[in-house]
């Protein structure tokens, strides 16, 4: 495993990365004290790395870290899966009241040049 100081990271991110990936993983420093590791899933021999994909991106989803379109494809799904995945686990795809999501569509139909 090879060492980075986050000013490398932040200057060459890819070499991060391609280090990650021969390796399985690589260790982020700041100020010589270990800050975090850069893991390269498909390298950590884990039985299923999708679902180890699709977990990461319904948490970070649930979070409100990153949207449903990032998610999905973090996942490695279709949209309309991933979507399909939170109904299933009954995970709403956007916050507020039936008043806002009602809101929401008035103006995005207005914004298409649709009648409300």
């Amino acid at each position: 495993m090879r060492a980075f100081s986050v000013r490398q990271l932040k200057s060459n991110p890819s070499t991060v990365l391609k280090a990650a990936q021969a390796d399985a993983m690589a260790l982020v420093t700041s100020h010589q004290q270990p800050k975090a590791l850069v893991v390269a899933l498909d390298r950590l021999g884990l039985p299923d790395t999708a679902a180890v994909r699709s977990g990461l991106a319904l948490s970070l989803f649930q979070a409100g870290t990153i949207s449903v379109a990032s998610a999905a494809q973090i996942a490695g799904l279709p949209l309309t899966r991933f979507l399909e995945i939170l109904a299933s686990l009954r995970i709403p795809v956007v916050d507020g009241t039936a008043a806002d999501l009602g809101d929401e569509l008035s103006q995005a139909r207005r914004w298409l040049g649709q009648t409300t």
